[in-house]
């Protein structure tokens, strides 16, 4: 447990190379880390967005509901399914991190179900690693490659309903902002979508979003349901921890008239319980078995578009199986994008520590190669490269990469080998960075100190 003035307790701590872009844009990354001055606006106390009224209020509610009744029953399906995923490729020796898993995805459904009331909206954030504020204690809820520079929100939706919501701009921003309509809580099919970062700038920071049946003719900020709508999923992804942040987001339901009875606490529960009955087979065997194990360990296919994940987004999906001394490097190719990540993440797909190891790395937190190029090396010991991608001590995890913010004529690609962790150097290709010891270690109390800001309050 790591602790920020007495209010802040994360359950994951953070560590990896964290930079700022402007000074990557002088060539200055990773190392640079806190020694240019920041912009008096990026000082200043701001609340955190995240820390809202209806975030207390859900969260109250997935904590009575986890408390209230027993999920032996869910946790013995979401094993049973994310067992037959493995197909000999998981050695019983990874089990230990199942349990966490389960127990997470477990947790994510109660969170999900817990804000699924259209008659009564809010904005939620879900699928976040354990942590404790406002004198609570928060499980982890994260399933099927969370990703720690992304923050989920949910918002129920009646598709017959008209909904407003608010939004205001925060910090610095963030490197990218999606408002995606779904029809389905498991599969999360995209019905609509609107591409936040348009809606607003430093000039000009509040801005709304209209959600409805009704078309757009035309307009930015408009979602049309359709009869299958179910909710609005808000994915704000930030590459700068130090000072960029998600918007401020509120939402009102427009329609007036009379509406069902609030939820009973034994309707969310069994809510929670089908949807991990019916999301285990789809993350287990399908996602885990079919759509990352499928080919064989410590490669990468080249990315494409995946159903349920982000529609402006291209991805790869793989594992690493991978002994002490050796390590694997990833190259790859942004293309223009304007957002690119490599984390590793647990057998289970569940993000391994993201603040006590620099198990992930986006473009902002990385030093890029004199070709336009990123060059990552994955490996339980540290290589001294400073785009290390840390295993957090795991011989076996997952891999799903992203590129988001693409344009029409984008091609990125991936490249992995596997070489011995000393042969690392010649390796890589000419002017890779390295870093000495004490280095790394600034580096990551500079990322802690970063990641904790989404839980202060």
């Amino acid at each position: 447990m790591t602790s920020t003035n007495g209010s802040v307790t994360a359950g994951d701590g953070i560590s990896g190379p964290l930079t700022r872009r402007r000074l990557l844009a002088a060539g200055g990354a990773g190392l640079l880390v806190g020694t240019g001055a920041t912009p008096g606006w990026a000082r200043a106390p701001m609340a955190n967005p995240l820390a809202t009224a209806d975030q207390r209020a859900v969260d109250r509610i997935a904590l009575a509901v986890r408390r209230s009744a027993g999920f032996s029953d869910s946790e013995t399906i979401a094993t049973a399914a994310y067992l037959a995923s493995r197909a000999g490729l998981i050695p019983p020796s990874d089990d230990g991190r199942l349990a966490n898993a389960v127990e997470e995805l477990v947790f994510g459904m109660i969170q999900t179900a817990s804000n699924n009331d259209p008659f009564r909206p809010r904005v939620y954030w879900l699928g976040a690693a354990p942590h404790r504020w406002f004198g609570a204690s928060i499980p982890g809820g994260r399933w099927a490659y969370d990703n720690p520079d992304t923050f989920y929100r949910t918002v129920p939706i009646d598709p017959s309903s008209r909904y407003r919501i608010r939004g205001r701009l925060t910090g610095a921003g963030s490197t990218d902002l999606a408002f995606s309509l779904v029809d389905d809580l498991i599969t999360q099919t995209t019905v609509d979508y609107v591409d936040g970062l348009g809606l607003r700038s430093r000039r000009r920071p509040d801005y709304t979003v209209t959600i409805g049946p009704e078309p757009a003719h035309g307009r930015p900020n408009h979602l049309q349901t359709t009869e299958r709508t179910v909710q609005l999923f808000i994915r704000t992804t930030i590459s700068d921890w130090a000072i960029e942040s998600p918007d401020l987001l509120t939402v009102e339901r427009l329609d007036g008239g009379a509406i069902p009875a609030p939820r009973s606490l034994r309707d969310v529960v069994e809510e929670a319980k089908l949807l991990v009955a019916r999301g285990a087979p789809i993350f287990g065997p399908a996602l885990l078995g079919l759509k990352t194990m499928a080919g064989p360990p410590n490669r990468l296919p080249q990315p494409g578009r995946t159903p349920g994940a982000l529609v402006t987004q291209a991805n790869s999906f793989g594992y690493f199986n991978l002994a002490d001394d050796q390590a694997l490097i990833v190259t790859m190719d942004p293309s223009g994008a304007g957002y690119m990540t490599l984390p590793v993440t647990d057998p289970w797909m569940v993000g391994i520590s993201p603040g006590r190891f620099s198990s992930s790395l986006n473009m902002a937190q990385s030093a890029r190669g004199v070709d336009g190029r990123y060059s990552f090396v994955i490996s339980r010991r540290d290589p001294g490269f400073i785009n290390w991608v840390a295993t957090a001590g795991q011989r076996r995890g997952t891999i799903m990469a992203r590129w988001q913010r693409l344009r029409a004529s984008s091609r990125p690609s991936v490249t992995t080998h596997v070489v011995d962790i000393d042969q690392v150097r010649d390796a890589l290709p000419p002017g890779a960075r390295y870093v000495t010891p004490a280095q790394r270690r600034r580096q990551l109390q500079a990322r802690q100190s970063a990641y904790l800001r989404r839980f202060r309050t």
